[in-house]
């Protein structure tokens, strides 16, 4: 194979400053400048070449102009633009002849030509069709108001100044070896890759005093999949199911997809109450400990208390977990799932909200034949997650960086929710304040006459991120509540952050006044 520096010898030399125009700055608009922010500066050139060619923006058989010519209009160095030169050569893209310089090349792609004119229709009625999902208030992580954010209270963000980069690149790097790639690279079928199991069982499930067989767990995509296949295979018609409110708002909706009737539970300061409601349901969803939104975790006497109602009125017990791995050891509550002697726990997990959100993997913890139901119905869907990554966080768990990352977020954490605590003594005394140790985030009432919604979209507009609580509930809902989080805001911020949150409250409340005066 011809190399561009060979091909481009003679062309792109003294003659191509000779030319009366240089053909590069006609190149500018073909090709964005490459932004070092963005990663390697080659591979963006590589991108923009291979976006320009099969956009037809540059046609077959067009000669490039010279490596320094393109070096100096995009203000990059000669050797970032060969190496971009060299890669589309490689990959067919762009064409190297000797002593004449770099072509695009032909491309073989098949190009599709109507074969009739299209005529402007009326577009079809699809919600003739469709029973549309109920829209909730969710901020995407693509939000452009998270990055705006001067700053962010919203729970679950992911934090990069915490994040163990160099561990996890070595862990990313050593899944890449040929043997790792041999084994994570086939058709798996269904199955989970047998090192993050086994990393799972001897390292992650332990803590919560679960030891579990190979055939009693699964690997799943986030916590969020664990409880939609869940949901899928225990929740049919005339299943009485049971959910807290206030709860996991996408619960809610998961339910709303089977047809099992929904009972809402009512929670207090130590989570779920065991309530005579609870004795009607078949199936009920509950968060032991961190109860999302409260923080609640619920006491060993309650969790007793409610697997012996499970087992007097046949019930089975969905037990979903949050930031447990964040709680001090001498503060640990055994998890349902590990006092558990009948097998009538599901136990649902997650790696990604505490390691990295966009991970996504999570497991589920039951007996056999539920997996290997919860199998099924997931191989209907993308049949396993992702070998690559599963092997990568067996890796990083194996090594001790993830034990080790969990003891500098949860110090993290600590830090941070110790000066929230102090400012919001500070600022905020009227408000009524759920925090238990280890929770990343705070559950706040405020006074009956605020309205968390409005309050919400106010803060936003000055670039402070928080939730609205009503959000969080199924009915009854009420509306002076916050969800604030210290996932994501420097410890510097937060009685900046806080402070606003009472000038934003008093505004509101002085506003409320002059309309009703």
């Amino acid at each position: 194979m011809i190399s561009s520096r060979a091909a481009m010898a003679s062309y792109g030399g003294a003659k191509a400053s000779k030319r009366k125009s240089d053909p590069a700055q006609v190149w500018d608009h073909l090709l964005p400048k490459p932004q070092k922010s963005r990663g390697s500066l080659s591979m963006q050139l590589v991108a923009s070449f291979i976006d320009a060619i099969d956009g037809k923006r540059i046609p077959e058989g067009v000669r490039l102009p010279s490596s320094r010519s393109i070096a100096e209009s995009l203000k990059i160095g000669r050797n970032t633009v060969i190496a971009a030169i060299d890669s589309l050569i490689e990959q067919g893209y762009l064409l190297a002849k000797d002593r004449s310089g770099i072509f695009v090349a032909a491309r073989n792609d098949i190009e599709y030509r109507d074969i009739h004119p299209v005529q402007a229709v009326e577009p079809y009625d699809w919600s003739s069709r469709l029973r549309p999902a109920r829209k909730v208030p969710v901020r995407p992580s693509d939000d452009p108001q998270l990055s705006l954010a001067s700053h962010n209270l919203l729970y679950g963000q992911f934090d990069p100044s915490t994040f163990p980069i160099n561990h996890w690149r070595e862990c990313e790097r050593s899944a890449l070896g040929v043997t790792e790639i041999a084994e994570w690279g086939r058709d798996a079928f269904d199955r989970d890759d047998d090192a993050l199991l086994s990393s799972l069982r001897q390292h992650v499930l332990p803590k919560h005093g679960i030891w579990a067989a190979q055939d009693e767990l699964l690997v799943t995509l986030g916590g969020q999949e664990g409880r939609y296949l869940v949901a899928q295979l225990l929740c049919r018609a005339g299943t009485r199911v049971g959910i807290e409110n206030p709860g996991l708002t996408d619960m809610a909706e998961i339910l709303a997809t089977t047809p099992a009737k929904r009972v809402t539970l009512n929670v207090d300061e130590f989570g779920l109450q065991l309530s005579d409601k609870l004795n009607s349901c078949n199936v009920v969803f509950a968060m032991p400990g961190h109860h999302c939104p409260t923080t609640a975790v619920m006491p060993a006497e309650r969790r007793l208390e409610l697997l012996d109602r499970a087992r007097r009125e046949d019930m089975i017990v969905v037990e979903d977990t949050y930031e447990t791995e964040l709680l001090a050891h001498a503060k640990m509550i055994p998890s349902l799932k590990s006092l558990d002697r009948e097998g009538r726990v599901i136990h649902v997990g997650s790696l990604s909200k505490c390691v990295a959100p966009g991970l996504r993997v999570g497991f589920v913890v039951a007996s056999p034949l539920v997996i290997s139901e919860l199998r099924a119905i997931r191989r209907l869907i993308h049949r396993h997650p992702p070998g690559n990554i599963q092997r990568a966080l067996a890796m990083f768990i194996d090594r001790g960086y993830y034990h080790s990352y969990m003891r500098h977020v949860s110090t993290t954490i600590r830090r941070r929710t110790d000066t929230m605590v102090k400012s919001i003594a500070r600022w905020l005394p009227e408000a009524r304040v759920k925090h238990f140790d280890g929770a990343s985030s705070f559950w706040m009432e405020l006074p009956a006459d605020i309205e968390a919604d409005a309050l919400s979209s106010m803060l936003t507009k000055q670039g402070i991120l928080v939730e609205s609580g009503e959000r969080f509930y199924s009915e009854n809902a009420r509306r002076n509540c916050l969800r604030i989080a210290v996932s994501q805001i420097p410890e510097s911020k937060i009685d900046g952050a806080v402070k606003s949150i009472r000038a934003a409250i008093r505004h509101q409340a002085s506003r409320k006044a002059r309309i009703s005066a």
